[in-house]
């Protein structure tokens, strides 16, 4: 049963795309000590200001990081599901958390020590070659979305927003290629971040172009074109939400509507 249980965990670490540079016979190692740990819904697993000891990989569940603002607001930097890890800045730094990570479903993790890791490192110093590439390609993903949240306008970073959801595990294919994702208007503001009140209004907005629906937590694209048109910024309402390019095709007319 036991060697069963860490085949199971060496499978499992293989899906990482971090994991995916380890040799066979290091992923085996690494299964020896990766805990498999079932986490309740409402679960804190680092707390702002902690100095994490573990790196977590999610096999089912929701994560949810997040910061508090100066005015008393939460933000929401990232809904992780199934297939993500975090805390992997601890594999090179030991730094206090910037962040809360809390469990907003039920959750699977495995959780494996930094501790360990590092002696990995240091035994097998051609892997950290390897892995900070990684870790660079996530620090500069994530430096890119604050600059564009902190430049763009409220249609802007809102459209990207719902675009990123899109491609997480969690979100729900519907009929037409239609997208639906599951999210409280609320949650969403904490995302963007603005007040849910600016948000219902842009919401609002674009049902009546017919580029979403929004219906008791539930949010459908419904023209995916004109949605990263206001992604890119190409089109911007903030405002009046009225003002639309005259010099080509409106992007806002849903197929199949006259």
């Amino acid at each position: 049963m036991a060697e069963c249980g860490a085949e199971v965990r060496v499978k499992q670490l293989d899906k990482i795309r971090l994991f995916q540079q380890f040799d066979q016979d290091i992923l085996s190692e690494l299964a020896k000590v990766a805990i498999l740990r079932k986490v309740p819904k409402n679960k804190i697993l680092t707390r702002l200001g902690d100095v994490p000891i573990y790196i977590y990989y999610i096999i089912q569940g929701k994560i949810r990081l997040s910061a508090p603002l100066s005015d008393g607001r939460e933000f929401i930097f990232a809904d992780l599901g199934p297939g993500d890890t975090f805390d992997l800045t601890r594999l090179f730094i030991t730094r206090r958390s910037n962040m809360n990570a809390e469990s907003v479903a039920d959750s699977d993790l495995l959780q494996i020590e930094v501790a360990f890791m590092v002696r990995v490192f240091d035994k097998h110093p051609d892997l950290a070659l390897k892995v900070i590439p990684y870790l660079c390609e996530a620090t500069h993903d994530a430096q890119e979305r604050v600059i564009h949240s902190a430049a763009s306008a409220l249609s802007t970073r809102l459209a990207s927003t719902l675009l990123r959801l899109t491609k997480r595990p969690h979100s729900t294919a519907t009929v037409d290629r239609a997208l639906s994702i599951h999210i409280s208007q609320t949650d969403l503001a904490a995302m963007v971040p603005a007040s849910r009140a600016k948000v219902n209004r842009c919401l609002r907005e674009w049902e009546r172009r017919y580029m979403t629906r929004y219906d008791h937590g539930s949010l459908t694209i419904l023209n995916r074109a004109a949605l990263e048109s206001v992604a890119l910024g190409e089109i911007a309402f903030d405002r009046s939400m009225m003002q639309m390019p005259r010099a080509r095709a409106s992007p806002w007319h849903a197929p199949g509507r006259q």
